[in-house]
């Protein structure tokens, strides 16, 4: 599967997204909506990381769909941290950090696995189960 999403913790804090290789957006939607599901399922906090480490590519119109994903978060959805180390992945949290403000406080870009746990930590008050 291009795109596959699980909980990353036993206490359910963190849902992972893995893209890998070329992936669509009609490959995403399935796996968003059964995020949103788990989510939603939790009383807790629950932080998102998105792990585009092995994806190969972002499909068109991602300013487009990363409006429509942000405006259906559920209220107990915490950070969004992707982890990457492409630069136009970079430059297109700057550009929506510019059209959309808010993003930026709950919507990360890193480079590595460990500054997202880190961050999550950061939020909890303490470490970030795994």
């Amino acid at each position: 599967m291009a795109v596959e999403v699980f909980w990353d913790n036993p206490q359910k804090t963190i849902v992972r997204y893995v893209f890998t290789g070329k992936w669509t957006w009609d490959e995403f939607y399935p796996a968003y909506y059964a995020a949103i599901a788990m989510e939603k399922s939790q009383p807790h906090r629950v932080h998102v990381i998105v792990d585009l480490q092995k994806g190969s590519s972002v499909p068109s119109n991602v300013l487009l769909h990363i409006k429509n994903i942000t405006d259906k978060q559920p209220d107990n959805i915490g950070l969004t941290i992707v982890v990457s180390t492409s630069k136009f992945i970079a430059s297109l949290y700057d550009i929506g950090v510019k059209f959309y403000p808010r993003i930026g406080y709950y919507f990360r870009v890193v480079t590595m696995m460990d500054a997202a746990y880190s961050m999550i930590a950061a939020e909890q008050g303490g470490a970030a189960s795994l």
